[in-house]
């Protein structure tokens, strides 16, 4: 039991060093987009939307992974608490979701409508 616990929180740490990841991702795609909007420079819009469309569909599988750990936590106590967090897992994939199809069908002139 307390194996299985101490596995779940390794899984959980490599998650937060995702999370790291992306999140200088994203500053580093949010320094491209402001060198794009000062110098209109094409290369930039291509590196910083493909940096987008990266940290989004590596968010969108970090969600995954929440609802697979909020049901099997669910399914294991039954709770309100649990079940709120399964709610909130599937929000977080819907919306995810929403934000990576969006940066999917962005285009060249909507650019700057659309970000992380």
């Amino acid at each position: 039991m307390k194996e299985s616990k101490i596995n779940a929180l390794n899984l959980d740490d490599l998650v937060w060093y995702i999370y790291i990841f992306i999140s200088v991702a994203a500053l580093y795609s949010n320094a491209l987009e402001k060198e794009y909007i000062k110098t209109n420079n094409r290369k930039k819009l291509t590196e910083f939307h493909s940096i987008n469309l990266v940290v989004l569909t590596i968010a969108f599988f970090v969600y995954i992974y929440f609802i697979f750990n909020a049901f099997k936590k669910y399914n294991q106590e039954k709770s309100n608490n649990t079940l709120v967090n399964v709610i909130a897992s599937i929000l977080f994939l819907v919306g995810g979701g929403m934000l990576l199809y969006l940066e999917l069908k962005t285009t060249d002139s909507d650019i700057n409508n659309v970000g992380i």
